[in-house]
């Protein structure tokens, strides 16, 4: 009997358990594989949580942004700096803007000092940043390329210059700077064109190819969104290292949610929350107040009113592994 009973255990542990959810206050806890984990049910999962800095390190030497800007560090040197002179650079801005730029800094409409970080990128000992100048109205009226080298000794920011267009970057720090085709890149729109904006550190040249129109944001992975003339959102999908772009569909939601690398769209109305899944098509839909977060290869949706019910689904076929309420 003893290796039957071995044998009976071993399959248990090999065999996968069905999920499970519980719904116990403000909690839900969700069981795979024995394993619990809980989410706090009054947390909107559609508010992302703030970084709160970027930093690189080089063994002594820190290069790191945060609320006080761009800090250097080189052992027990440290300088900060809120990157005012590229607004009043003749290589940022010809002289009448610059003028401009001055009488807008003193009637207080605009600030000289950088306030955002639109993305960051470290390749080997160089670190990228894009800082960001927003207006008093919260529009974006500079963006620039600055390096430090931390192979240097007491390392200085430089000024590279500035990105055709402005990225869609709305966050303190964002994280919109990437690398194709080993060359530092941005997605940025210049009027209503919007296309992939890169920097070629060889030639020290910045170039833009143009993508499509009326970009509202683009998205780790691939994913854009767009406003048609006639009020209609386009959700789709782009290779940007090719150019070639595919329309997904087109929704008529006022309110359409997207992530930096998930594949999931949430369409919100007043009649319902529908979630879809970008690389199958699939959709399920809840009611108008639906909370909707990706956990492990799963998806997780539950509704608050009277009492909370939730539910689990494999998102390929929406499937619901497991519900639960309160």
């Amino acid at each position: 009997m003893f290796p039957i009973l071995l044998l009976s255990a071993l399959l248990q542990t090999q065999t996968p358990q069905v999920p499970s959810l519980q719904v116990v206050g403000n909690k839900i806890n969700i069981t795979i594989n024995g394993k619990v984990e809980s989410v706090n049910a009054d947390e909107d999962p559609s508010v992302e949580k703030a970084v709160s800095h970027i930093a690189f390190r080089r063994n002594d030497r820190w290069a790191v942004w945060d609320n006080r800007g761009l800090t250097i560090r080189d052992g027990k040197n440290a300088k900060s700096t809120k990157l005012g002179d590229i607004a009043v650079s003749p290589r940022a801005f010809p002289h009448e803007q610059i003028v401009k730029n001055l009488d807008l800094f003193k009637a207080k409409k605009r600030s000289k000092d950088a306030d955002s970080l639109s993305g960051s990128v470290r390749l080997g000992t160089k670190c990228y940043f894009m800082p960001r100048w927003t207006s008093k109205e919260g529009e974006t009226w500079l963006e620039a390329l600055v390096l430090v080298d931390l192979s240097e000794t007491n390392p200085k920011p430089k000024f590279i210059g500035t990105f055709k267009g402005f990225s869609s970057s709305y966050k303190p720090i964002d994280d919109k700077l990437f690398v194709v085709k080993d060359q530092l890149s941005v997605v940025t729109s210049q009027g209503e064109t919007w296309g992939l904006s890169t920097y070629d550190d060889n030639q020290s040249s910045f170039e833009f190819s143009p993508h499509g129109s009326s970009l509202v944001s683009y998205f780790r992975g691939g994913y854009f969104l767009e406003k048609t003339s006639y009020g209609t959102y386009i959700v789709g999908q782009i290779e940007l290292s090719t150019g070639l772009r595919k329309n997904l569909f087109e929704t008529r939601s006022k309110v359409v949610e997207m992530n930096d690398g998930s594949n999931l769209a949430v369409l919100r109305s007043k009649e319902n929350t529908i979630i879809k899944n970008l690389k199958t098509g699939g959709q399920v839909t809840h009611s108008p107040n639906a909370y909707v977060s990706p956990y492990k290869n799963f998806v997780l949706i539950w509704t608050k009113t009277t009492r909370t019910s939730a539910w689990l689904y494999e998102p390929v076929r929406w499937t619901a592994v497991a519900t639960a309420a309160n």
